[in-house]
């Protein structure tokens, strides 16, 4: 045989075993995927064991800042940490699906009706927030799944009220 031909031979032969390796290695590795999310996850294996981790239902939280007498406060500075939902992962030594979060730090306000809309379920938050001189912190996790999930921040006092909208009403 020519050294071309030879060449040309063991150059299919790497190609070959690279494809072959590659499917192999799509068979065995971790498929992670997220729809639009809930609080519950679950994890299902197949015959080929891929792991799929998935969250459905997803719903928004709210975060409404009023006074002590009722009346919304609009245009109320927020300083706002945030763990943000990414997706899943499973981890195959606990046989659990994990919560990829990341975290963001950024300055809002409460809207013109004292209403802002922070994120999903499954993101946490740390909100911070000065008033006649005094800082208010609430840590609130977004959990709603099958309604929205409205926070309540009461001025001066502090008091803070966590309720759901009605089961599909995405508004507080």
């Amino acid at each position: 045989m020519e050294n071309g031909a030879i060449a040309t031979l063991f150059v299919v032969a790497i190609l070959a075993g690279a494809v072959v390796g590659y499917f192999i290695g799509v068979n065995s590795t971790l498929n992670t995927s997220m729809k639009s999310s809930s609080v519950e996850t679950r994890a299902s294996t197949q015959l080929t064991n891929p792991v799929t981790c998935v969250q459905t239902l997803s719903a928004p939280l709210y975060l409404i800042v009023k006074n002590d007498s009722g009346t919304p406060i609009p245009n109320q500075p927020l300083t706002i940490q945030a763990h943000l939902l990414e997706g899943f992962a499973y981890n195959s030594a606990t046989g659990i699906c994990g919560s990829i979060l990341s975290t963001h730090l950024w300055m809002n306000e409460t809207g013109s009706i004292g209403k802002i809309e922070l994120g999903v379920t499954g993101d946490v938050f740390n909100i911070t927030t000065s008033y006649l001189g005094k800082t208010y912190q609430v840590n609130v996790d977004a959990e709603g799944a099958e309604s929205a999930e409205c926070v309540t921040l009461s001025l001066p006092s502090g008091a803070v009220n966590m309720t759901y909208a009605g089961q599909f009403q995405y508004q507080c």
